[in-house]
Parts: C-alpha cells; structure tokens; sequence
C-alpha cells in the first residue's frame, strides 16, 4: 500500500490495492486492523452518501470526536480539506485532491486518483480536518464512509466553516466552476 502525505499535518491519502481483469476489478479496502491504524480506533458506523448533482457540495464539516474514513466509489469528486486545527502546525492549511473512477477532464495541475490508473484513493480525516467534495461529472457520485462515532445530527461534534470567508479558496474552486 502506498501512503501520499500531504500538506495538513495527519492527512494522508492512502492508495489501495486495485486487481483487475476482463470481468471488472477488486479493489483492497483494509486488510486487518493489525495493519491498519484506523481499524485499531473501531468502527461505529459505515455509511454511503451520494451526490446527484456537479459541482454541487455535499459534506462541509469538521468533528473534534469523530474521525472518518472516505473512499469515492464511483463518479468523479473533487475533494478539499482545511486544517481547522488552531494548535496545528499546518493550521489554515488547504490541500484538494481528485479521486473517483475516472480521470478528470480538465487538466487542474492537482494529483489524482482514479480506477482508471487502477488506484483506489482512501483517506483518514482527521479531527479538526474540515471536508467536503463536489461531483465533477454528471453521473451520481457514491462515496463509502467509515466513521469512528454513530452517525447523528450532533451539534456537539459537527462544525462548519464558511467557504465564503476564504478568498483564497473561492477563487481556486473557481477553476473547476465551482461556486460557494
């Protein structure tokens, strides 16, 4: 397994083992929580989310106690994260990445990576990690969860941040046609 650090302290992007063959392809997950440091935690709940629409945002948060785990399954997403971490060393910090099934259309200058190049892109947010991801094409996007807490509405453990506030990130999405 190939690990692809970033530039947020604790955000790693973790390629995955993908075998293929005339009849499709498995893609590796996790191979044991001996191995695997997020498995270790334990895991509370595995969900799906789906985005039906480009360019349209669907997560935008943070959590001080859950940590999650996130893997595109189909589609193509852009994905940004921001360390929203005051004690941080990478504090304010934006990293993006593009991963999903397909390459991207659009040349973007950022790293991606697709089932296309037989790479499925994992990534271990976390706590304090704001993230979100926005389809770049026009079929539904479906992305696997794996968190550490039940999934709830917890005022308590789920913050947001304003995308408007950042001139910085407004014109970067603004590359992809994205809007906040």
């Amino acid at each position: 397994m190939e690990i692809i650090k970033t530039n947020i302290e604790g955000l790693d992007i973790r390629i995955n083992k993908v075998v293929r063959d005339k009849r499709g392809f498995l893609a590796e997950i996790s191979r044991s929580a001996e191995d695997d440091d997020f498995l270790k935690l334990g895991i509370q709940n595995i969900y799906i989310s789906v985005a039906t629409e480009k360019q349209v945002a669907r997560g935008g948060h943070f959590h001080k106690k859950n940590i999650e785990n996130f893997l595109t399954l189909s589609g193509t997403t852009l994905w940004l994260f921001i360390d929203c971490r005051e004690e941080s060393p990478t504090f304010n910090n934006f990293y993006s990445v593009i991963l999903g099934s397909d390459k991207p259309q659009i040349q973007t200058g950022i790293p991606y990576y697709t089932l296309d190049d037989s790479k499925m892109a994992q990534t271990l947010i976390p706590l304090g990690v704001y993230h979100v991801f926005w389809p770049l094409t026009n079929d539904s996007v479906m992305v696997l969860a794996i968190a550490s807490e039940p999934f709830k509405e917890n005022k308590e453990d789920h913050f947001t941040i304003d995308l408007n506030e950042r001139e910085d990130i407004k014109k970067y999405l603004m590359k992809f046609g994205i809007s906040v």
